[in-house]
């Protein structure tokens, strides 16, 4: 079988800093494992460079390891060794060196200020945040100042579509938003392609193996493989408290389901006695391992929306909403998962609409924004107004409004409007109809959340 390149966006960030930024800026390539980071990092090496090595620290061996730490004063050895070990030649400011996974090994990434300094090769760090804080200031490693970060994401929609061959369909929902014109016919065949994304995902692993086969039931082995990865991460991991993590990733689907959607996160559901304090650091974990999308609420908002942030009151999304099926069915078989045929034939129950509100923030977070919603509360401590996403554009704020049933009212975008009439423009509800404008209100079909 033919082995299939996926066009990532990624690749253009990393060309530019190749060329803006290296050799006085090492890259950080951050992200979830199994995102493609390695895969994106290996493609500039081979395309773009006279050779390139790649050092996994989950998998090299001690000798490696010791010349990050032992061997810096002489970097003539130091890059022999490596040479010899991998069996490839560096040449000088022809050559990449891939430090894979470099949350398991501050002191490389410590390392890295000497190398860059000596500035005869380029890096790439690949790993996530998780961890790395703890673990440095424990033994009180200096991170360098020298670093260009670039965040990597599951393939958005538009790339999902390049995977399958298509390079058409993208620019016409582009053009539409832009013009607010009715897509007609074309609306339903998108629709049915986007529907196919949420199953499927964007972890590399199943879009591949979806490609390839066009085999739901395969889509599906290969994303409890990445769950299953992520378990295991977890068990392993020595920052946190493992037991408080896994409640966190296997309460979201029944968080997310619930029908008084405007409520965030509970911990009470977790565990009784579950205090926030206690499971800040596991969720900030979480995150910084990009596991996981935390939304915040915003007590006042204004552009600029991240002063206002009310930190224990969240809401969690999973990184993909294709994982979130499989996380959601546990460990039922492909063929009894009524979610893919609800999903397919577009006959979703209002409660399994959690996982389209996860698809519009993963779209959101990987096209930059903070994932952050608004909920006010009276007295007696019940929602009176609520919106579920809030982004700005144009120095002004735009709430979003998910609607996953036919009935719907935008109750809650007029009395936001009415209340922070100065600081809001556009007001976005998100559907399953043809976009089309009412006044300020504008409608938008579900899979436009990948262009706002």
């Amino acid at each position: 079988m033919a082995e299939i390149v996926l066009k990532r966006k990624t690749y253009e960030e990393l060309l530019k800093w190749k060329k803006e930024y290296a050799p006085e800026y090492a890259l950080f390539l951050k992200g979830a494992r199994r995102v493609g980071k390695t895969t994106i990092a290996e493609e500039l090496g081979r395309n773009e460079y006279k050779s390139f090595i790649t050092i996994n620290f989950q998998s090299t061996n001690d000798t490696i390891r010791d010349l990050f730490v032992n061997s810096l004063l002489d970097l003539d050895y130091f890059f022999n060794v490596i040479q010899l070990q991998y069996g490839k030649k560096l040449y000088k400011r022809a050559s990449l060196i891939i430090l894979d996974e470099i949350q398991l090994y501050p002191l490389a990434r410590q390392a890295l200020k000497t190398l860059l300094a000596d500035g005869r090769y380029d890096y790439i760090e690949t790993g996530s945040l998780a961890g790395i804080k703890k673990k440095t200031e424990a033994s009180e490693i200096l991170i360098p100042s020298e670093e260009y970060a670039v965040e990597m994401f599951p393939l958005d929609f538009e790339e999902f579509l390049w995977a399958t061959g298509d390079e058409f369909t993208f620019p016409i929902i582009k053009s539409s938003y832009e013009k607010v014109k009715p897509l007609g016919n074309l609306h339903k065949d998108i629709f049915r392609k986007f529907r196919e994304y949420m199953c499927v995902g964007g972890m590399p692993q199943a879009v591949v193996k979806y490609v390839q086969t066009k085999d739901f039931e395969k889509v599906d082995f290969a994303k409890k493989e990445i769950l299953a990865l992520y378990r295991n991460d977890i068990k392993n991991q020595k920052e946190e408290n493992s037991t408080y993590l896994g409640n966190i990733l296997d309460n979201i689907p029944s968080e997310l389901s619930k029908h008084e959607k405007s409520s965030s996160f509970k911990l009470s559901h977790v565990d009784k006695n579950a205090r926030y304090r206690e499971y800040s650091s596991p969720l900030t974990w979480l995150s910084e391992a990009m596991i996981v999308n935390v939304a915040r609420n915003v007590t006042d908002p204004s552009p600029a929306l991240t002063l206002s942030m009310d930190d224990e009151r969240f809401k969690c999304y999973l990184l993909d909403t294709g994982l979130l099926i499989n996380l959601s069915f546990g460990d039922g078989t492909f063929m009894d998962n009524g979610f893919y045929k609800a999903i397919l034939t577009d006959k979703l129950h209002i409660n399994e609409g959690m996982f389209v509100e996860n698809a519009v923030a993963q779209s959101l977070r990987s096209n930059g924004h903070k994932i952050l919603f608004y909920v006010e509360y009276n007295g007696n401590g019940k929602p009176v107004m609520e919106i579920d996403f809030l982004i700005r554009k144009a120095k002004k704020v735009v709430p979003l409004e998910v609607k996953s049933g036919r009935e719907f009212a935008a109750k809650s975008l007029r009395n936001f409007k009415t209340k922070f009439s100065n600081k809001v423009g556009l007001q976005y509800i998100l559907y399953d109809g043809d976009i089309k404008r009412d006044e300020e209100v504008i409608y938008l079909p579900y899979y436009m959340a990948a262009v706002l």
